[in-house]
């Protein structure tokens, strides 16, 4: 899209879309699912309460809720010890959200200086807009009402981006060690540092993420340790979710959705290995040749769309991909790639399912539901819009790419 007075329309767009859509998610999980909100939040803090009591914590539920426990490493269940030592789950999630919006915040602010520091000047208005995408949009926000973590371990790859490309590999390595130590998926973000040679970052998140679980013997035992392995992590893989094909309703944002639809007795094997095949020469393609800021943000975007779509992310882990789509949102020059990008960065903020899209289309005349219900179902039954649009900006990246190789080939050839 054009700027405006030398501000981008596009980001605007985009950022404030999903802002909206966030203000409306509210509203609706305030009406129709009241009773789970700090559901996560609630998970931390009984299990956090049995370790201090000294009992196992993996097999603690919130009351009411059986099918949720505890699913992230021994060790870190010492971050939630400060919030069971009230008594109540209440005053310790005002405290947590205060931290979600403080972090989601800081990361925001530390963005838009990243931003700056490359030559786009930011008013007040971005940097709002930017603070708000990553608190309130409508990817960001069923987190802060569900009590998890995402919002802040999504500022903290901020972090680790920002501190890369300021070359401060070992404050980058950590943090990512962190959020990957947390929620699995983002060690996957580690491409990136063997593609920019970044050795000490590789060792320093080696290091961390290897400490702290192997910390977590002296500290809860073995038994702890294999429980976390076999009943939390090694179930990530949720490769029967799929058999059969995909529930069109499932939150899921992932490759294995279309393909299970498309192939519905496709081995389950299969179709946790294609996804990785279909999407590494995508990833080694925006990795052939960088020669600027530009080339390194629609490489780190190709990564981390990557990584989302090889896997069964939940629909609320959009908001890691705050990092790339911002900043490209802002930097990423006029032209087809830049147009592509945004058009799928505001399709990716119709975070819905085939049922939301029903509800909508049952609002609308009688005349026009048979044909949009005709549409919408097998499109929707296939895929997702946030699928879409992050299928739409992995292409936009691939057209930036493609571009400059030709640019250079073009400049090789005058010069011969």
């Amino acid at each position: 899209m054009k700027r405006v007075r030398g501000r981008p329309l596009g980001a605007w767009v985009v950022l404030a879309t999903g802002i909206l859509f966030g203000v409306r998610t509210v509203y609706l999980m305030r009406q129709g699912r009241a009773d789970w909100l700090a559901l996560n939040y609630k998970v931390y803090y009984y299990a956090a309460e049995a370790s201090m009591a000294g009992d196992p914590f993996y097999d603690v539920t919130p009351p009411g809720w059986p099918a949720y426990k505890y699913l992230y490493p021994p060790v870190s269940i010492l971050a939630f010890y400060p919030f069971a030592l009230s008594g109540s789950w209440v005053p310790g999630f005002a405290v947590h959200t205060a931290i979600a919006v403080a972090t989601g915040v800081g990361g925001a602010v530390l963005l838009c200086r990243y931003v700056e520091r490359a030559g786009q000047s930011l008013s007040r208005l971005d940097y709002g807009l930017v603070a708000g995408f990553l608190v309130l949009s409508i990817h960001s926000v069923p987190s802060v009402f569900y009590g998890n973590v995402n919002v802040q371990l999504a500022a903290l790859t901020v972090v680790g981006f920002v501190a890369l490309d300021a070359d401060r590999e070992l404050v980058s390595g950590v943090a990512f060690a962190l959020a990957a130590f947390i929620k699995v998926f983002p060690a996957l973000f580690g491409v990136w540092f063997l593609r920019r040679r970044s050795w000490r970052a590789v060792g320093a998140a080696l290091s961390t993420g290897v400490g702290l679980l192997a910390l977590g013997i002296p500290l809860f035992g073995v038994e702890t340790t294999r429980t976390y392995f076999d009943e939390a992590l090694l179930p990530r893989n949720r490769a029967d979710t799929f058999v059969g094909g995909l529930d069109p309703n499932a939150a899921y944002i992932t490759l294995r959705r279309p393909l299970s639809v498309a192939f519905p007795d496709i081995d389950p094997t299969v179709l946790v290995v294609v996804p990785f095949l279909l999407l590494a020469p995508v990833v080694l393609y925006l990795y052939t040749s960088l020669n600027d800021r530009t080339d390194r943000l629609v490489a780190v975007h190709g990564t981390v769309t990557a990584t989302l779509l090889a896997l069964p992310s939940y629909f609320i882990y959009y908001v890691y991909l705050i990092f790339p789509l911002v900043a490209l949102l802002y930097l990423m020059e006029t032209g087809p790639a830049r147009k592509l990008f945004v058009a799928g960065a505001v399709l990716a903020n119709f975070s819905f399912t085939l049922n939301n899209a029903e509800n909508v289309v049952r609002l609308l005349p009688e005349m026009v539901r048979p044909t949009l219900f005709a549409v919408v179902r097998p499109v929707l039954t296939l895929s997702t819009p946030i699928e879409y649009g992050m299928v739409l900006m992995l292409g936009a990246c691939v057209v930036h790419r493609a571009r400059r190789n030709s640019s250079v080939r073009t400049d090789a050839s005058a010069a011969a």
